[in-house]
């Protein structure tokens, strides 16, 4: 799950605020805040499961066993936020019905009845309605900010080093996440809000999670994936410490010394709208890097369909006026300028935010392209390309009968393909695996022979459930392979596991010989 569509939504809300800022400004309250605070939780969650994936695969390698090394405390926080997530869904496509099945409450009443309206009508009017959607954006916000916390938790009680990625993205997403739990928990309840109301200052809390959320969550994103080159140098360790302590500084000040009036509808400033413009480029920039399969002629046409709305709604004023009217309930008319408070030395804390912000993007991007994501079996500098894609993988069971053909057979019988048209390339009896590979002509209106083993094997059936072991990878994954460390003695105690990982170890070590010997051959040919 990659936040491509929410930083998209992002830009282009923050497009439309940009070319409305003379007139209308959303909307600013506790509601809408913890709403959208849990849009924002999702991609800080997203940014630290890559964390804590990361940490796993550097620290036992890359490999498809390496989440055995994932506290169980990150299945329950990622159960946790999916949740969260479904809560946050159902209470805004509901809040959506209700404004829409409600559209009739600005047409003056004719009569009695008018005033009665249906039982539909009454229930969404009812202040317990309204009351509950309230609490369900609460409880999704609080649910995620769980999540947080406990992904924080475990990623600290991890096996392997920590880095300086890690430690400033714990802390960017504790300072994004704890003022909005605030804010929800106030909701949740009268008597929290009343005792938050005698903690805290008047608009501390509010204005400490707008702050948080204008870069916050692009900031996780980019410390995340700046940490899976693997590396870094000092000064790029001293950039990314200095950005975290720059943007706790930020909400720090803003929190104390509010930008703005409470309830005030005001436009960000300028210079802050175009900083959220780049970051939101740049994070875009550095995922397709880090995840090269998304770099697809998909991406691109929703890019260019992005681009073609963005100008629409600058240039042709009907466009935009759809846009206003559709948002009309979030985009209403702006306050007065005064009413955004003064305050030099918090001025000067946030520019210095956005500019660490800036330097720390820029720094994630410079390293990720320097250092680019390994791809599965690299062709060598001769142009020798060892053929060794789609490496089909089947471990039997101990108690399965017959030898390495007749399970072949077996397998080109669940593929519905000739049994020519798959090469047994290795057999490992003393692992009770083999490797082999189609080499039929792929069919265009097929799903490829690769994805349909790995369908098979995820749910095996027939003859092929008496045979297979489906708890063992289904293909050699020769990018994990590339970076695997043979750590048998820090594996699970579970006999079969160590045997399992004692398998792919063995494959891997394979291809790693074969690739070797390619090499080889490329440069006597030179």
């Amino acid at each position: 799950m990659q936040p491509l569509a929410y930083l998209a939504v992002r830009a282009m809300l923050g497009w439309i605020q940009f070319i409305e800022r003379s007139e209308r400004a959303f909307l600013s309250s506790p509601l809408l805040l913890v709403a959208c605070g849990a849009v924002h939780s999702w991609a800080v969650v997203y940014s630290l499961f890559v964390a804590v994936h990361t940490r796993a695969m550097r620290y036992d390698g890359y490999h498809e066993g390496y989440v055995e090394h994932l506290p169980s405390t990150v299945a329950a926080s990622e159960t946790l936020a999916v949740a969260s997530s479904w809560i946050w869904v159902l209470a805004g496509f509901t809040t959506a019905a209700v404004r829409i099945l409600d559209d009739d409450v600005a047409i003056l009443p004719s009569g009695m009845e008018d005033l009665k309206g249906n039982p539909i009508t009454r229930l969404i009017r009812s202040p317990v309605f309204t009351t509950a959607l309230g609490h369900l954006h609460s409880v999704s916000c609080v649910g995620l900010f769980t999540s947080i916390l406990s992904l924080c938790i475990s990623m600290a009680f991890m096996k392997g080093a920590v880095t300086a990625c890690e430690l400033c993205l714990a802390m960017v997403s504790i300072v994004f996440a704890l003022p909005h739990a605030v804010l929800a928990i106030g909701r949740l309840s009268e008597g929290a809000e009343n005792v938050l109301a005698q903690l805290l200052p008047d608009q501390f809390v509010e204005a400490a999670a707008s702050e948080a959320a204008a870069l916050g969550p692009q900031l996780c994103i980019i410390l995340a994936l700046a940490d899976t080159p693997g590396h870094a140098y000092l000064w790029q360790n001293l950039v990314y410490v200095g950005v975290s302590a720059a943007f706790l500084s930020s909400v720090v000040a803003c929190a104390r010394n509010p930008p703005k009036s409470g309830g005030t509808a005001l436009p960000p400033e300028v210079p802050e709208t175009m900083v959220c413009f780049i970051v939101d480029g740049i994070t875009t920039f550095v995922i397709i890097l880090s995840y090269p399969q998304l770099n697809t002629w998909l991406f691109w046409l929703c890019a260019v369909v992005l681009a073609g709305v963005a100008f629409g709604i600058a240039t042709m004023p009907p466009f935009r006026e759809f846009y206003n009217e559709w948002l009309e309930p979030l985009l209403v008319t702006r306050g007065d300028t005064f009413k955004r408070l003064k305050g030099e030395g918090r001025q000067m804390v946030r520019k210095g935010s956005w500019a660490a912000i800036l330097v720390c993007a820029v720094t994630a991007l410079w390293d990720i392209m320097l250092h680019p994501v390994p791809q599965a079996a690299l062709g060598s500098p001769f142009e020798y390309n060892p053929p060794l894609p789609n490496l089909l993988m089947l471990r039997w069971q101990p108690s399965s009968e017959g030898g390495a053909s007749q399970h072949l057979s077996t397998a080109a019988e669940v593929l519905g393909v000739d049994e020519n048209t798959l090469q047994l390339e290795e057999t490992f009896n003393e692992h009770r695996l083999m490797l082999f590979r189609y080499t039929g002509t792929p069919k265009p209106d097929e799903a490829p022979v690769l994805m349909s083993w790995q369908a098979a094997m995820m749910a095996p059936s027939g003859k092929l459930a008496s045979v297979a072991d489906s708890s063992f990878p289904a293909a050699l994954n020769s990018t994990m392979c590339s970076s695997l460390q043979d750590k048998l003695e820090v594996s699970s105690s579970n006999v079969e596991k160590q045997e399992a990982r004692a398998a792919y170890v063995a494959a891997c070590d394979w291809w790693k010989n074969r690739l070797l010997s390619w090499e080889s051959v490329g440069r006597k040919a030179q």
